[in-house]
């Protein structure tokens, strides 16, 4: 489901640039064929466009005054993020035909070291791309991505499916409980999951631009999950008020030029341990090295307290 609907964004793009390199070439009087050179830059700066408009809406809830320094590392992070939306973007709309391979078995000279990766809203399990093969070359598994569907529905009723991986996982691993790494929404299902189910499933949770308590860029959107993630929301104000939810260890990991959670700091969890990056778009969080670092040091640590 959620590679159709990158596909229906990826046509609409394409749509909208056809469009606009045609007016473009209608302004200067170019032949109609030249209108094609047109189209990838108009695509491309419609990308710009629609993630520069984020990353306006995000700094304008800041909470202090801008410097200098924080302007220089929102610039980057937005650039970043531009190259790194279309890689993404790919990767999901390809998913049903480039499939994932989960980490079946971490081999029988190793010990199992499980690993359950929760994807955000409107993605799908493609966005786990460099972070499984960082997994798969330090030894880690079994290693399991999901589809969260169906997308923007309500986010409790993720919690049985991720419960069931979570199952298949231990079962796999001997009766181990799994590391749950998350990004955005993720962190929220898998909070909702510790909350009702999670004792003895659950060794460690790792969120990664996770709105903990909420974004207030889900304010235009009117759809269930999207709600539940508004800073007022009764739902969130349930879950964070919950120890269940916050029983394990966690931490947090995030960016203060996060493009999609505002405020930034809505990412950070008490009580738990937390990292704030600089210079980092919401979905560059996935394949910054940095980030990607973090997370394998997270999980090899917890692998070594288990033995």
């Amino acid at each position: 489901m959620a590679a159709r609907f990158w596909w229906l964004v990826a046509a609409l793009e394409l749509a909208l640039a056809a469009w606009l390199a045609a007016c473009l070439a209608g302004w200067w009087r170019w032949p109609p064929i030249l209108a094609l050179l047109l189209v990838p830059p108009a695509l491309g700066a419609l990308k710009c466009a629609l993630i520069g408009i984020s990353f306006g809406i995000a700094r304008t809830e800041r909470r202090s005054c801008v410097s200098g320094a924080v302007r220089i590392s929102w610039l980057s992070g937005f650039w970043r993020e531009c190259q790194c939306f279309t890689r993404v973007e790919w990767r999901m709309c390809l998913e049903p035909f480039w499939p994932m391979r989960n980490i079946e078995e971490p081999g029988a000279e190793r010990k199992a070291r499980p690993v359950l990766l929760l994807h955000g809203v409107a993605c799908n399990r493609a966005i786990w791309r460099p972070l499984l093969e960082r997994l798969r070359a330090a030894g880690f598994g079994p290693v399991r991505a999901i589809n969260l569907e169906p997308l923007f529905c309500d986010l409790d009723a993720h919690v049985i499916e991720v419960q069931r991986a979570l199952r298949q996982l231990q079962f796999r691993s001997g009766g181990q409980s799994v590391s749950i790494v998350a990004h955005s929404m993720g962190g929220l299902v898998a909070r909702s999951l510790l909350r009702h189910h999670g004792a003895g499933l659950v060794e460690r949770l790792v969120t990664i631009g996770t709105p903990h308590h909420g974004t207030r860029l889900a304010r235009w959107l009117p759809m269930p999950a999207l709600r539940q993630m508004r800073p007022d929301s009764a739902w969130l104000q349930r879950l964070n008020a919950d120890p269940a939810s916050t029983s394990v260890p966690l931490l947090c990991i995030y960016s203060l030029e996060d493009n999609l959670v505002a405020p930034a700091d809505s990412a950070a969890l008490a009580g738990a341990r937390c990292q704030a990056l600089r210079a980092i778009g919401h979905l560059e969080m996935l394949q910054a090295n940095v980030v990607l670092e973090r997370v394998l040091a997270e999980l090899s640590s917890g692998s070594s307290d288990a033995r």
